[in-house]
């Protein structure tokens, strides 16, 4: 299958810069900050792929060096097919960057003239241009406000305008950096929307940040987790599975009727048993229970029966992305890989 985003072991350092003492103390000691490292995704072409981690995990600097506004120290990466390093004007050909904080929009100008005056520096004609800015200004939904000035407009407003410079020399690959970052709710939300609508009638590719778990899972076809390093990256679906199959288990929710305390006790000290909560509420109680393995299940159910509960519901609960992120970060953090494996030391 060919990609159109493939990386191989992508990499980013930066000199870090010296202060003035520790330039007068140590002024030949050169120590380098690292953006990210060894990164190696691949990105199918038509599909929303997300990059997603906490603020400072290398999501920016990833896109900037994607988008061959900043080059990788070492490594490879190809867009569209082409070397971001040795074929820079072939790749800014393919691409559209917007970001959440916009800030090179003229403010006293109109939509419609900010347009025109980035449409010159795509080299497009004039008569190209006014064709360009009329399709993209219907497209985003502003043509009725194309003349106003960019200062009066919405947040969501000025983030449709950068989709729309975005668009300007139709590009293959669109690349957004936290868009919906300084949005309101409902703003964030009709932009999400918007962003579907791209892929969907445009057939565009889109290279997502973002630190939003739900704005991920909402979006994504595929998601990568990053911190420096890519953790782990799949569908939701993969990453589900492969939580489970590093041992994470399952959870599930039973709703019970008639139980006492006695034998919530006896449930929290069985074995295979990861975790174990309750709460009662009316004349019922819940009860989420964390397994190794489904097996101990016919037996819980046994157990709450005999001692004359009456189990309504049981259900396995879904683990929700926040859940995945949570538990990727623990398995770094104890030095676990992303398949969940411990890491040799070699």
């Amino acid at each position: 299958m060919a990609y159109i985003i493939e990386t191989f072991n992508l990499t980013k350092k930066f000199v870090h810069v010296k202060g003035f003492t520790e330039l007068l103390l140590h002024p030949f000691r050169k120590r380098e900050v690292i953006a990210f490292k060894d990164v190696s995704i691949k990105v199918k072409e038509g599909e929303i792929f997300g990059i997603l981690g906490p603020n400072g995990a290398g999501k920016t600097t990833l896109i900037k060096v994607l988008c061959t506004l900043i080059l990788p120290t070492s490594g490879k990466a190809f867009v569209d097919g082409h070397d971001i390093v040795k074929e820079e004007k072939e790749v800014k050909t393919s691409i559209g960057l917007i970001t959440g904080e916009e800030r090179s929009f003229y403010w006293r100008l109109t939509g419609r003239q900010n347009l025109k005056f980035f449409a010159y520096l795509y080299n497009l004609s004039p008569s190209e241009a006014q064709k360009r800015i009329d399709e993209v200004l219907e497209f985003v939904g502003l043509k009725e406000k194309a003349d106003d000035k960019f200062y009066s407009y919405s947040a969501g407003m000025k983030q449709r305008l950068a989709i729309a410079r975005g668009l300007l020399n139709d590009p293959k690959i669109l690349f957004m950096d936290e868009p919906t970052k300084n949005l309101d709710p409902i703003a964030a939300q009709n932009l999400r929307d918007f962003i579907k609508k791209i892929v969907k009638e445009q057939g565009k590719t889109v290279f997502l940040s973002t630190h939003n778990l739900t704005e991920a899972e909402q979006l994504c076809d595929r998601i990568a987790f990053i911190n420096k390093q890519i953790k782990a990256y799949g569908t939701i679906s993969e990453l589900k599975k492969m939580i489970e199959d590093a041992g994470r288990g399952e959870i599930y929710v039973i709703e019970v009727k008639g139980i006492d305390r006695k034998t919530i006790s006896k449930l929290k000290n069985l074995d295979d048993i990861v975790d174990f909560s309750y709460y009662f509420q009316s004349d019922s109680a819940l009860i989420e229970i964390h397994l190794i393995g489904r097996e101990i299940l016919p037996y819980i159910i046994e157990v709450i029966v005999k001692a004359g509960g009456k189990v309504y519901a049981c259900k396995r609960k879904e683990i929700v992305i926040d859940e995945i992120f949570k538990i990727i970060e623990e398995n770094g953090r104890n030095g676990r890989n992303k398949n969940g494996s411990k890491r040799e030391e070699g």
